[in-house]
C-alpha cells in the first residue's frame, strides 16, 4: 500500500487526513501532542515536532512515503520543500517555501515583481521599532515576519511608539524579527487557487469576516465573495502574479487579498491548502470541486484534470463569539440539524478549559458551517443557528 506522511494533526489536519485514507492511502501522521485530534483516523504516528528537520528525515527514511505534505499550516512548509528536494517528492520548491513563510522576504519579492503590497519596514530591536512608526502615515499593522493564525499581529495607532505592541510582536516571531507596515483598509478576501505546471486555476473566492483591531482574527468566511466583475478580474490577475513571483509551479495556494480605494492589494500568500476548512470544506460545497484530492493526487504523482467545472452556489463558516474565563457549558440543540444551510457544528475547546482573551485563533471555541444558494444566504444561516447555541463562560 502506499504511504503518506502528513505533517500535522490537528483539527485542521483532520480532513486531508481522512480524504487520504479514503483514497486508499496508508497515512502516517507526525504531531508533537499526544492527543492531537488526527491520531484517531491514522494508520500510524509519530510523536514528533513537524518543525524538527531531523526528527522529519528520520521518519521518512524510514517509512519511505511517496509523498510528505500538510493543510492549512504554515510551519512545515520549509521541512517538506526541503525533504521534497532531497528525496525528489512532489513539493514546493525549497526557495518558494521560505519566500512564501517569511514575510520580509514575501515583500521584498513583490517588490521586484511590481506586485501592489502594503508599504512596510523590518525591524530587528527596539531603536528601529521607534524610528520606524513615523516613516509610515496613518495607523500601521504590526506583526512577526514568521507566525500565523493571527498570532502576534497588532494594531497600532498613528504615531503611537509604545514598546508594548513590538515586544508582543516579536515574542511571537521564531527569528525575533517584526514587520511595521501600512494598515490597508478596504474589503478583506482570500483566493483559492492550485497550481498545475505552472499555471494558476483560480477555484474560489472567499469573503473574510474578522473582529478587526487590534487582532483581526477570522471569525467567519463565505464563498463566494461581495464583488464586482471588474474586481474579480483584477484580483485573478494579482493572485496569479503573486504567486508566479514565489516559484509556486505546483500545489494549491491561499492568497490574501484586500481590496482598497487603490485596487486590490496582497497581504500574503500561503502555498499551502486555506485554513478554517476553507479549503476542505467551503470550496467543496460551492464549487464541487475536491482540493484535499486534488492536493494530494499531485503529491503522490498523479496527472489531475485541469478543465475544472464549477457549480455555482455558498457555503459558510462562522465561529463562536467567545470570552475570557472558564467554559462551562455549550448547549447545542438537536433542531438546529433540520435548520436551513446546516452541514456541521463542533465545539474545539473542551469543557472546563480557560479560554484566554480573544487574541488569536487558537482562542476560538467552536464553528458552524453552512451552505445555500449564495455566500450570504450560507452565513445567514450560519447566525441564525449560533443564535440558538448557549455558551455558559464564568
Amino acid at each position: 500500500m502506499k504511504r503518506v506522511l502528513i505533517l500535522g494533526g490537528s483539527v485542521l489536519q483532520v480532513p486531508i487526513i481522512k480524504k487520504a485514507k479514503e483514497m486508499g492511502l496508508k497515512v502516517i501522521v507526525a504531531d508533537y501532542d499526544h492527543n492531537a485530534e488526527g491520531f484517531k483516523y491514522a494508520d500510524k504516528i509519530y510523536i514528533a515536532s513537524t518543525n524538527d528537520q531531523e526528527e522529519i528525515e528520520n521518519i521518512v527514511s524510514k517509512e519511505n512515503p511517496i509523498a510528505v505534505l500538510t493543510a492549512a499550516t504554515d510551519a512545515p512548509m520549509k521541512i517538506i520543500a526541503n525533504i521534497g528536494e532531497k528525496y525528489s517528492l512532489k513539493t514546493i520548491s525549497y526557495d518558494a517555501a521560505v519566500k512564501s513563510t517569511d514575510k520580509y522576504k514575501m515583500r521584498r519579492t513583490f517588490d521586484l515583481h511590481k506586485v501592489p503590497i502594503p508599504e512596510y519596514i523590518l525591524v530587528k530591536n527596539e531603536d528601529e521599532y521607534i524610528n520606524s512608526i513615523g516613516k509610515i502615515s496613518g495607523n500601521k499593522i504590526v506583526k512577526p515576519i514568521d507566525s500565523s493564525g493571527s498570532r502576534g499581529i497588532i494594531l497600532v495607532k498613528d504615531n503611537d511608539t509604545n514598546l508594548e505592541n513590538y515586544i508582543y510582536a516579536k515574542s511571537n516571531s521564531k527569528k525575533g524579527k517584526v514587520l511595521v507596515e501600512e494598515q490597508l483598509l478596504g474589503n478583506e478576501i482570500s483566493v483559492e487557487s492550485i497550481t498545475i505546471d505552472n499555471f494558476t486555476h483560480i477555484i474560489a473566492i472567499t469573503q473574510k469576516v474578522t473582529t478587526g483591531a487590534p487582532h483581526f482574527i477570522e471569525m467567519g468566511h463565505y464563498i463566494n465573495a461581495n464583488i464586482d466583475k471588474d474586481t474579480e478580474e483584477k484580483v485573478i490577475a494579482i493572485t496569479k502574479k503573486a504567486i508566479s513571483s514565489l516559484g509556486i509551479s505546483q500545489g494549491p495556494s491561499h492568497t490574501e487579498i484586500m481590496i482598497t480605494n487603490d485596487g486590490p492589494k496582497i497581504i500574503e500568500v500561503g502555498a499551502r491548502l486555506g485554513g478554517d476548512f476553507i479549503s476542505s470544506h467551503l470550496v467543496k460545497y460551492a464549487t464541487g470541486i475536491d482540493l484535499l484530492k486534488l492536493h494530494i493526487l499531485q503529491s503522490i504523482g498523479e496527472d489531475i484534470e485541469s478543465n475544472f467545472i464549477k457549480k455555482t452556489s455558498g457555503a459558510a463558516i462562522k465561529y463562536f463569539t467567545s470570552r475570557k474565563g472558564l467554559l462551562k457549558s455549550v448547549k447545542i440543540p438537536e433542531t438546529i440539524k433540520n435548520m436551513n444551510g446546516f452541514k456541521e457544528v463542533k465545539l474545539t475547546k473542551e469543557l472546563n478549559t480557560y479560554i484566554e482573551d480573544m487574541i488569536s485563533s487558537n482562542s476560538r471555541i467552536g464553528y458552524i458551517i453552512c451552505d445555500g444558494k449564495t455566500g450570504n444566504d450560507a452565513f445567514e444561516s450560519c447566525e441564525n443557528i449560533i443564535n440558538t447555541i448557549e455558551i455558559d463562560i464564568e
